[in-house]
């Protein structure tokens, strides 16, 4: 018995080393155990969800008033267009224009709108124009003394006609009568010109106005 009791002191002291070792050989273990808790969101913690009432990010696009939707009609604006004013000198004695029927040495007629000038200075009255008629060219000066206002005068005309081939005939101061009106005047006349040839023919003219 006296023998026993040294060896089971030794094993009593060594089973106290061991535990007391144990704690300390975890600790210096290779790989460290690393524990994570699981965060948990609190209720209070979360956001709230968008208003779409109030929230801008998940309100409804605003549609722009200058576009319109695919179902909308667009009507076109149109213009009322400006009534329109004929033009003077149509037809005979309208203002602006002359009324020519040559009947010698050529036969040539129409009306055409072009400027006329009438003029009064003093007692002396002037008509004046010149166009083309039917690719003829065509003028008149006609001159009135002792003119008082409408009325037929004694007159002196000068008309000159140019031929598409340019042929030119004119007839100068011819003695004739001329009906002069408020607007315009007519006049007929018959000369011999310088080559000879028999100048004939009418004249009717409407002052610009």
């Amino acid at each position: 018995m006296t023998l026993h009791a040294p060896i089971r002191r030794g094993l009593t002291a060594a089973a106290v080393v061991g535990a007391a070792l144990l704690p300390f050989t975890a600790c210096q273990a290779g790989v460290p155990t690393v524990t994570t808790a699981a965060a948990t969101a609190s209720p209070t913690d979360a956001p709230a969800p968008a208003d779409p009432a109030t929230d801008p990010a998940t309100s409804a696009p605003a549609t722009s008033p200058a576009s319109s939707g695919p179902g909308t009609p667009v009507s076109a604006v149109t213009p009322t267009a400006a009534a329109s004013t004929p033009p003077v000198g149509r037809g005979s004695g309208g203002q602006g224009s002359l009324t020519v029927a040559i009947t010698s040495p050529v036969a040539v007629s129409g009306h055409v709108d072009t400027p006329v000038s009438c003029a009064t200075t003093g007692v002396r009255y002037t008509a004046s124009a010149a166009s083309s008629v039917h690719n003829y060219a065509v003028s008149e000066v006609v001159r009135v003394a002792g003119y008082h206002g409408p009325a037929t005068y004694p007159a002196l005309v000068t008309v000159s006609v140019t031929a598409p081939d340019n042929i030119h005939y004119v007839a100068t101061g011819v003695p004739t009568t001329a009906q002069i009106t408020d607007t315009g005047g007519d006049v007929s006349f018959s000369a011999t010109t310088s080559g000879g040839r028999t100048l004939a023919g009418s004249i009717v003219w409407d002052c610009a106005a």
